[in-house]
């Protein structure tokens, strides 16, 4: 038995010299995919105005009173769509890909190749009427994704999974 020593090494990192992901040039999503959020969203105003017009012609309520909430609560969520959808955006990089969203509650999600355990490509119904599609990348030990980009034209974002699968399966 050799009695060799091994040297533990743990320099200190100084935060002025780690790479700023804020910095780093996203790719926006497709205008396509606001308008299908636009579109949804109305669908749901429907719905939505429609039950609150019942509502109010069966109450002792004007009619008109319950339309006027609902019309200031969708145009804050019609606003906040418009205004948050150049915030969103995917970034991929060597050993990660990075997703950003939020303009009330900003968020931003980096998952590491080496740590992906699947990826796949969904597409909703509706998303079908505008060519989009969206990338869920899985890490071990969960039920749900951890990274999900939508907004992607379906053939992009087949390339993306394609892209993601092959770089994580370097770490297998």
């Amino acid at each position: 038995m050799t009695d060799t020593k091994v040297e533990f090494n743990n320099p200190i990192i100084q935060m002025d010299s780690l790479p700023i992901l804020e910095k780093t040039n996203f790719q926006s999503l497709e205008k396509d995919y606001l308008w299908l959020r636009i579109l949804f969203i109305s669908i749901v105003l429907l719905i939505v105005g429609s039950v609150a017009l019942f509502i109010g012609i069966i109450s002792d309520l004007e009619w008109w009173q319950p339309m006027i909430l609902v019309g200031i609560i969708f145009s804050l969520i019609y606003f906040t769509e418009w205004k948050g959808f150049s915030i969103k955006g995917y970034a991929l990089r060597q050993n990660d890909v990075s997703f950003k969203s939020g303009l009330i509650f900003f968020s931003m999600t980096s998952v590491p190749f080496n740590r992906v355990q699947h990826t796949e490509v969904n597409q909703t119904p509706l998303a079908r009427l505008f060519d989009l599609g969206e990338v869920k990348v899985y890490t071990a030990g969960g039920a749900t994704s951890d990274l999900t980009i939508s907004g992607l034209k379906i053939g992009e974002a087949h390339q993306l999974k394609d892209h993601i699968t092959k770089l994580s399966s370097q770490y297998a």
